[in-house]
C-alpha cells in the first residue's frame, strides 16, 4: 500500500528490479546481497588471511565480498552495491 503514494522511481541497471519513493533519493538495491545461483541471501566473505595479502595488478584490494555457501564449491560474488537514483 505504500507504494501507492509513491511518485518517484528507479530501475536498478543490475537485476532490472524498481524502486519507488514517495521522494527524490538514492537507494541502494538488494541485488548485490543475494546469490544469482539460488537467489539465497549471501554472507559476507571472510578471507582466511588478511586482506593485504590478497593482490591484483598490483592492488592490494579483495574483490570477493560474498559468499553463498549453498553450493560445491561455494560461490563468491565481487558485485559490489547498486546505487538506484528514484527519479
Amino acid at each position: 500500500m505504500g507504494d501507492v503514494l509513491a511518485k518517484f522511481e528507479g530501475k536498478c541497471t543490475q537485476c532490472g528490479k524498481t524502486h519507488r519513493s514517495h521522494r527524490k533519493e538514492t537507494v541502494v538495491c538488494d541485488c548485490w546481497r543475494l546469490c544469482p545461483v539460488c537467489n539465497a541471501e549471501m554472507t559476507t566473505y571472510t578471507p582466511d588471511l588478511a586482506p593485504a595479502t590478497y593482490g591484483l595488478d598490483g592492488k592490494r584490494e579483495l574483490q570477493i565480498l560474498m559468499v553463498c555457501t549453498r553450493h560445491s564449491p561455494p560461490f563468491l560474488s565481487t558485485q559490489k552495491p547498486v546505487e538506484v537514483a528514484c527519479t
